[in-house]
């Protein structure tokens, strides 16, 4: 058997730690073992969510019941969809560069990201960018630097700075999908160590 490993979060969404899954995933009750000594980051909240790193884990909300030194008996209270994978964001902080795909400029810009989730991107650059515009972006950090279509989908400006631009990916190949969530789980795992 795979090793399950989810991301646990607190009810509001916020990352709290990882956890790996000990039960089977339809067990009336979950058994999770926290992670890295988080076990007292998680075991404060009475709700939490826990978001798998892949397909064949289900996403769950549930309450906490019992603590045992690292481990935690959660009773699920509700299933999340497959949107919770995709709008969990994670603060980062890359340089790389950007291709125009449907813009009026030419060459490679500069951008420097500031989030990543499973279904898109946050970034800023100097190049002035228009909504609904396609953008091929360099994501150094996967396990390989993998090149991605991002349509941007809104334009944030920063007080002071570069414009932040979120974006979100499109046309993207299930293989390019896993990479993605598994970078997403692992800056999470190092930003939570």
């Amino acid at each position: 058997m795979a090793e399950r490993l989810y991301l646990i979060l607190d009810s509001k969404g916020t990352p709290l730690a990882n956890a790996l899954l000990v039960s089977p995933p339809d067990a009336e009750m979950l058994q999770i073992e926290v992670l890295n000594g988080k076990v007292d980051d998680v075991a404060a909240h009475r709700e939490i969510q826990m978001i798998g790193i892949d397909d064949s884990t289900p996403n769950r909300i549930g309450v906490i019941v019992r603590q045992r030194n690292d481990s935690l008996t959660v009773q699920p209270t509700a299933a999340l969809d497959a949107n919770a994978r995709e709008n969990l964001r994670i603060l980062t902080n890359f340089a790389s560069v950007m291709y125009p795909v449907s813009g009026r400029w030419k060459g490679q810009k500069a951008v420097r990201g500031k989030d990543l989730s499973c279904g898109g991107v946050a970034f800023y650059t100097a190049v002035p960018l228009e909504e609904r515009e396609i953008v091929e972006i360099v994501l150094p950090v996967t396990d390989e630097p993998l090149v991605v279509k991002t349509q941007v989908i809104r334009i944030v400006q920063e007080s002071g700075g570069l414009p932040l631009y979120a974006a979100k990916f499109v046309d993207l190949i299930h293989d390019e999908e896993a990479l993605i969530r598994k970078a997403v789980f692992s800056i999470q795992i190092r930003t939570s160590n």
